[in-house]
């Protein structure tokens, strides 16, 4: 099963959600929030209305997978990769509201510092969750 055209949509979705971001982080502060757009919405509005779109083609795109497979949508492989991939959106999009200063600060309780988690993770999905994965579903032995 090919997996290239949504791959490119991925890192499309991924680089422009990536791109936004960042504008947004560099270019709005709190005293902003209250602001009209050109539309007439206050700027806190429309971040809010970002994620609200976000959440709500979110659904879509469940239903539609589970249609497309005549499937319960949250009882199998994809199910668990869409969880992760969730969860890793929720992590970016904590890292990304920090600043360079902030990777080197520590966090209680643990002691380590944001960098540390963020290569935390990398190790991890560098060297553990797939070799486990397929360890288990194609042993060698």
């Amino acid at each position: 099963m090919s997996r290239t055209k949504v791959t490119q949509i991925v890192r499309k979705l991924s680089d422009r959600q990536a791109n936004v971001s960042n504008q947004v982080m560099s270019s709005v502060r709190h005293e902003d929030l209250d602001k009209t757009t050109d539309d007439g919405f206050t700027v806190k509005d429309t971040l809010q209305m970002w994620a609200h779109e976000l959440r709500s083609h979110h659904r879509d795109l469940i239903i539609a997978r589970g249609r497309l497979i005549n499937d319960n949508p949250h009882y199998y492989v994809p199910h668990f990769v869409r969880q992760a991939n969730e969860e890793f959106g929720r992590f970016i999009g904590e890292l990304s509201a920090l600043s360079d200063d902030d990777l080197q600060r520590t966090v209680p309780p643990d002691g380590r510092t944001i960098a540390q988690i963020a290569e935390h993770v990398l190790a991890t999905l560098d060297r553990y969750i797939v070799q486990q994965v397929k360890g288990a579903a194609h042993p060698t032995s």
